[in-house]
């Protein structure tokens, strides 16, 4: 199959026109073609279509090969132009090559006319394609340096090691420095660190991508937080660059301190209410169990006195007396349990097994429901705040047991885990989905009970899985 080809022929004679197709049509080409004599017929011929080559003769009456060359020059169309003539010179040839012809060719030796229009049509379409190329690159450098100048953030292109080479409107604004001035900086040199090499390292990273924190030094010596992302890359040349993005994060940092010194003050405020809750609570239970206690005690003392002298006493005071004593002893047995409920003095006399062993069991013998607890863990050298707190952990849990798990068995323990120990409070109960926000106050006062001894809690759950809640806090 042949190859189409649109010809523009700059020639007089009919016969070296025919000629020319003639060879074209030898070489594989479909050929149509149009002649042009004059400059206003080539003017024509350019604007009324596009062609693949032009062929002009040198001497032409009136017109020629070099106005014809002239006429595609000035046009902008960028047309393979090649010289036939039977009477040019070497030297004639020469200029016009110089001028932008592609190649010349004699009329008695047009063997070689097929070969050089194919080779200048295909460097033709190389040109084409390495300037629509070249043009993209243009316009898409214009587009990301358009982006790079109005950034917020501070943009640096920087050779291997550090050395500025571009940095954009940002930048000069964020440091003070001029483009000229940052072209003699290193981007390590804006940044402080205590090792130089760690900032280098990180602002010219070796495998890809890299972000870290920084403060940064501006021109007239201001110091301010940044954080600085920076990526390895090659241009178009082949040459290795490091891409750079400076954010000034002074604000995000004022504000996560601001936050942090939040945090330490409610946290401070948390510890001083829970400290003086179990101040209350250890005041009120001493109070029930010395006033009110003495005094239900002495009125049993009251009592059986009576009991033992009012002999000659009927039937009937007897019985009340005695039921009178009966609800004394309920009445001592329960302000006993209320005392030992609001602070137990197990914990301040023995320690955080005896505690939790005392909780389970008498857990068990109010509910029913069955309480283990495994003392595998030396409590020694625990300080009475953390005792205290897991002691109020547990007292939560099982509560929330009671009243949600409906479980049949649970199963209490401390464990040692290396540089920290853990309590494990473990039920046979219902469950519940974890992924579901809960926002329980029982399980918000255990997680802050939690972090108030730096503790973590972490609870496992699923429905029909029971619940298992881990305290772990760290060994002083």
């Amino acid at each position: 199959m042949k190859t189409p080809l649109q010809l523009l022929i700059c020639e007089d004679t009919e016969s070296d026109v025919l000629l020319l197709v003639r060879e074209l049509e030898k070489a594989g080409y479909d050929v149509a073609y149009r002649c042009a004599l004059t400059a206003l017929d080539m003017k024509a011929a350019l604007q009324s279509q596009s062609w693949d080559i032009v062929i002009s003769d040198f001497n032409i009456p009136g017109f020629g090969g070099a106005e014809a060359l002239a006429i595609c020059k000035d046009s902008g169309i960028d047309i393979p132009f090649i010289l036939v003539s039977g009477v040019v010179g070497e030297e004639a040839a020469v200029g016009m090559m110089k001028k932008g012809a592609h190649d010349y060719l004699m009329k008695d030796n047009l063997v070689r006319l097929g070969e050089v229009v194919k080779r200048e049509m295909e460097e033709n379409q190389n040109r084409k394609e390495r300037k629509k190329a070249e043009e993209q690159l243009r316009a898409n450098e214009e587009k990301y340096r358009v982006i790079i100048n109005n950034s917020l953030f501070s943009i640096f292109l920087t050779k291997p090691g550090g050395l500025i080479q571009e940095a954009n409107r940002a930048a000069c604004d964020l440091f003070g420095y001029t483009q000229e001035e940052f072209r003699n900086l290193y981007l390590h040199k804006l940044l402080y660190h205590i090792d130089p090499l760690i900032v280098i390292k990180s602002v010219n990273p070796e495998g890809g991508s890299n972000r870290e924190e920084f403060i940064s030094i501006k021109k007239n010596g201001e110091l301010f937080h940044c954080e600085v992302s920076s990526i390895l890359f090659k241009d178009i040349n082949g040459e290795e660059l490091s891409c750079s993005m400076l954010a000034d994060i002074s604000q995000r940092k004022d504000a996560e301190q601001q936050l942090r010194d939040t945090n330490s003050e409610l946290k401070k405020l948390s510890n001083h209410l829970k400290n003086v809750r179990e101040d209350e609570r250890k005041y009120i239970s001493r109070e029930i169990h010395d006033q009110l206690g003495q005094l239900a005690s002495a009125i049993k003392m009251e009592l059986d006195w009576l009991n033992i002298h009012l002999v000659t006493a009927d039937e009937k005071a007897k019985s009340r007396i005695a039921r009178a004593l009966d609800t004394v002893t309920i009445m001592i047995d329960t302000t006993r349990k209320i005392a030992t409920s609001l602070r137990p003095s197990l914990i301040d006399e023995l320690g955080l097994n005896d505690s939790l062993k005392w909780q389970c069991s008498e857990f068990q013998n109010l509910n029913g429901i069955t309480c283990d607890f495994e003392e595998i863990f030396d409590d020694t050298g625990i300080v009475l705040e953390i005792k205290t707190e897991l002691f109020r952990i547990c007292q939560e849990s099982l509560t929330n047991v009671m009243r949600h798990a409906n479980a049949s068995h649970i199963q209490v323990s401390i464990k040692d885990i290396t540089d920290a120990f853990a309590l494990y409070i473990v039920d046979d109960g219902k469950g519940f989905d974890t992924s579901q926000k809960n926002s329980h106050l029982g399980l918000v006062g255990i997680r802050e009970r939690a972090h108030s001894i730096n503790g973590h809690l972490q609870i496992r759950s699923e429905p029909g899985k029971g619940t298992s809640i881990c305290v772990t806090v760290p060994k002083e």
